[in-house]
């Protein structure tokens, strides 16, 4: 009995401690006048990062991510994406799918239209 409690609990911690890069959800906000910026981080091995950010309806949203190893991407599998945004918040989901900790550069840039 005594096992299984301590199985449970490393499983718990286990757990607990890989979503916590899930729950991690971090603003993105433009300086004034500005329409672009970047922000750095690091992601743990297999882990996630959500970057929210405010728009207006149909603005034109560019993002890219950089990594040494090429191990950071965004969830469909690529370095950039683009999208007409919605109005209100708007979410970037960063996934490592290498084994360790893996520093980033992500770049934004939002604009009126799709040009």
């Amino acid at each position: 009995m005594k096992k299984l409690i301590v199985k449970t609990v490393v499983l718990i911690l286990v757990l607990v401690s890989s979503s916590s890069d899930v729950l991690t959800q971090t603003r993105i906000r433009f300086a004034r006048g500005r329409t672009s910026t970047s922000v750095s981080g690091r992601v743990g091995g297999g882990g996630a990062r959500t970057y929210v950010l405010g728009a207006r309806y149909g603005q034109f949203l560019s993002a890219n991510v950089s990594s040494r190893n090429g191990c950071v991407r965004f969830s469909n599998g690529a370095t950039s994406t683009s999208y007409t945004t919605d109005s209100g918040n708007n979410y970037l989901y960063l996934n490592n799918g290498c084994r360790g900790m893996t520093s980033y550069t992500l770049t934004v840039s939002i604009n009126y239209g799709s040009d």
